[in-house]
């Protein structure tokens, strides 16, 4: 008997059933497999615990995908609803107030800048300037004719 490594479920489903159909009909007695007797029915139990495990299975991805549409469902109506909710309860309480806080939701953060920064960005604001006017104030080249020899 050959046997594929890469059995998909539906080919190793069939494969065990037709093994436990075969053992039901061929063997009558007790054989040595691995050095461990076992009975016809006790080798057809070994096949049929993997079937009745590959259903539950099924069963159970069936299960969680009918949750998880559920959940889904659930949770698309709040994405839009979550915005509006924090609007409201900000200008109703104020971001800063412990209702706001209770809420599970935090204040809108203002970035502060450092003396450092705005140095800087003065600084950069002074070249970017200087810049352009030296750029305003330089001739324009004037590209020569072409002539057609």
């Amino acid at each position: 008997m050959s046997t594929n490594n890469k059995a998909t479920v539906a080919s190793r489903t069939l494969l065990f059933t037709k093994i436990i159909a075969a053992i039901t009909q061929y063997i009558t007695a007790a054989i040595v497999l691995g050095g461990k007797s076992l009975t016809p029915q006790a080798l057809a139990a070994m096949f049929q615990s993997y079937l009745q495990a590959e259903q539950d299975l099924d069963a159970a991805r069936l299960v969680v995908a009918a949750k998880q549409q559920a959940r889904d469902a659930a949770y698309a109506p709040l994405v839009g609803t979550l915005p509006a909710l924090e609007k409201y309860l900000a200008a109703t309480y104020g971001e800063e107030s412990t209702t706001f806080a209770s809420f599970g939701l935090e204040a809108t953060k203002t970035g502060t800048r450092s003396a450092e920064s705005v140095a800087a960005a003065v600084a950069k604001g002074k070249a970017t300037r200087a810049a352009h006017k030296a750029a305003k104030a330089a001739p324009v080249p004037v590209a020569a004719p072409v002539t057609k020899a």
